[in-house]
């Protein structure tokens, strides 16, 4: 996200020369961000924790004339737990009481600058209006619910008049406070409704079937966990497919044939940023990315967003799809949900966001398995559909063959389980672990082993791991006891 508007700040500044931008982030070498600070910025992009480093350890770094604050994305940043690093921030800077300081130097006649802090969220919770108690002085309130924003354009309308000299006014901005989220008319949002167990082949199918429908598009697949995103990226850049169908030269194609990349905060800083940029100018590519792409990164032309594993409260929905349809452009987007998840669907209802359903059988049917194809009436159920069969089976083989395969794939099992389990609030009673089939859920990874031989393979590394500390726990004493006779 720093990236993505530091590069739009270049864009917009390249004629105005006199004004620097720059930005600050974790995995930034230090030095070279302590060197630009020293030299001047005049507009700063920065992550909450490496600003409070430098705000604390950086002596060039002068603020002093600080004129703007602006706390994007705020209920994100609250919820990645920087809520105290913002406050020590606020303290740093005295921005409240900077803003009071300014207020009255204005009204006196005194010259001061003028400060503004801007307070950016999609949502307000607790936490959201905790900081903008601190942050913010006589805030003004901009949001899509009508009525407050008749009368909070009257508001805003000051900011731009001569008022601006004598009066200061700090900006909230609000998105969706009636509740609703209105998403693009040119959003086409579906579902499809998969049994756990045929979840990687229905994924794979689709994916086939978009890239081979029209080559030159981008997808983005959203997953939960880390350990699924290095999976299901390792499955998809080394599946060659059924053994039965190669091309016409022999030689075996990968299933889905494009450009497969993923992205993940457990990532190296240096590929996280090679990804985005080969994602943002590449024509045709697949992304496999958890939630932080779903905020903040500026992708043009997605074609369709795909949410593998569901994303939890509504909110975080809007979020994901909304890299999409963007600026006009027609966009797709498509959930995926077990059968024991449907109501799911009722909770996306009460905040106005409308599903159809996703013609699964007849994607499923429209694929052919040596040169036979099917009819939709006899074959209604998706787990026992010859392509499902056929499929799951060559997959669960080349995870069988494959050693580091197996490995990724336990990983992403486990994780998985612990990341269904965390979800919060009303949604507990709809994505329940005990409603689960956890067999059905190993096959959803490709795995043939039973979950209990999985997390036993698990425990008898931590166990082995345990039982060689203690080992060597007891030669260390031993030897004591010997230097000591």
């Amino acid at each position: 996200m720093v990236l993505s508007v530091y590069e739009t700040l270049q864009k917009l500044l390249h004629r105005f020369h006199w004004i620097v931008p720059g930005y600050i982030m974790g995995g930034e070498n230090r030095l070279k961000e302590k060197a630009r600070l020293r030299k001047g910025i005049s507009i700063l992009v920065a992550t909450p924790g490496r600003l409070l480093d430098h705000l604390k350890h950086t002596s060039s770094f002068v603020h002093k004339n600080l004129r703007s604050i602006i706390f994007d994305e705020a209920d994100r940043i609250l919820e990645l737990g920087f809520g105290r690093e913002i406050e020590e921030i606020i303290d740093i800077l005295g921005s409240k009481q900077n803003m009071s300081e300014s207020k009255e130097n204005a009204v006196s006649g005194a010259t001061g600058v003028v400060r503004q802090n801007l307070l950016l969220s999609a949502t307000l919770n607790e936490k959201v209006n905790h900081l903008a108690n601190i942050s913010l002085d006589n805030p003004v309130m901009i949001g899509l619910d009508d009525k407050k924003m008749q009368s909070s354009n009257k508001q805003v309308t000051s900011l731009d008049s001569n008022e601006v000299k004598t009066s200061e006014r700090s900006v909230e901005v609000l998105i969706a406070s009636n509740g609703e989220y209105k998403l693009p008319a040119q959003l086409n949002q579906r579902y499809v409704k998969v049994p756990c167990g045929s979840r990687l082949v229905v994924l794979l199918s689709i994916l086939k079937n978009l890239f081979t429908g029209e080559a030159s598009q981008k997808i983005v697949v959203f997953f939960s966990t880390c350990d699924a995103v290095d999976f299901h990226h390792a499955l998809l850049s080394r599946f060659p497919g059924l053994s039965n169908l190669q091309s016409e030269t022999g030689t075996r194609e990968l299933f889905v044939g494009c450009n497969i990349l993923k992205l993940h905060g457990n990532m190296k800083h240096e590929d996280r940023v090679k990804t985005f940029n080969a994602f943002k100018t590449e024509k045709s590519a697949l992304l496999l990315s958890t939630d932080v792409s779903a905020r903040g990164l500026d992708f043009p032309k997605v074609r369709c967003i795909i949410q593998y594993d569901s994303p939890g409260e509504a909110t975080e929905y809007v979020h994901r799809v909304g890299r999409t349809a963007r600026l006009g452009e027609r966009g797709d987007s498509l959930l995926f949900l077990q059968p024991i998840e449907a109501d799911y669907l009722r909770e996306l209802k009460k905040h106005g966001v409308l599903l159809t359903e996703y013609p699964l059988l007849k994607l499923l049917d429209g694929f052919p398995l040596y040169g036979q194809k099917y009819h939709v009436k006899k074959f209604v159920s998706i787990e026992m559909h010859p392509w499902v069969l056929c499929l799951q089976k060559s997959l669960e083989s080349f995870i069988l063959t494959e050693a580091m395969m197996k490995k990724l794939a336990q990983n992403a099992f486990c994780s998985w389980v612990r990341a269904y389990s965390a979800h919060r609030g009303d949604l507990k009673s709809i994505f329940m672990v005990k409603k689960l089939h956890l067999g059905h859920v190993a096959k959803s990874f490709a795995l043939k082993e039973q979950p209990s031989l999985v997390g036993r393979s698990v425990q008898k590394k931590h166990t082995a791991k345990r039982k060689g500390e203690q080992q060597r726990h007891r030669e260390g004493g031993g030897l004591k006891k010997k230097r000591k006779t």
